[in-house]
């Protein structure tokens, strides 16, 4: 899948449309607001005792929330021959802030549920 998914980088990065208003709106709502809202989740269920006191289960759940999209994506979008370059785009920009934006929430993660 990863291969797939690398060919197609060279293609999105000549031809893609894609505005880049519309790739930071992606970045915002992946990497801000997402990982806040599974910290409210993650909370909240805590609260209701859905789920115990253990730290390192709550950042594991926490750390979904702040984690870059997976490749198959990329790989059906290929096997749909539907918006293979616009795909590899976003996720070369997602992977490459997910780099950034991992250490800081890991920080935070830790930071808030002292582990």
């Amino acid at each position: 899948m990863t291969l797939v998914v690398g060919a197609n980088l060279l293609d999105g990065l000549k031809k893609s449309g894609i505005s880049i208003f519309l790739i930071i709106g992606i970045m915002v709502v992946r990497f801000i607001i997402s990982p806040i809202l599974g910290i409210l989740i993650v909370k909240a269920a805590y609260y209701w005792g859905f789920i115990g006191s253990y730290s390192l289960y709550q950042f594991v759940l926490m750390l979904q929330y702040a984690l870059p999209p997976a490749t198959i994506v990329g790989t059906v979008a290929q096997m749909l021959g539907n918006g293979e370059s616009e795909c590899s785009l976003i996720m070369i920009w997602t992977y490459f802030i997910a780099t950034f934006s991992l250490t800081l929430w890991c920080t935070f993660f830790m930071w808030m549920l002292e582990v």
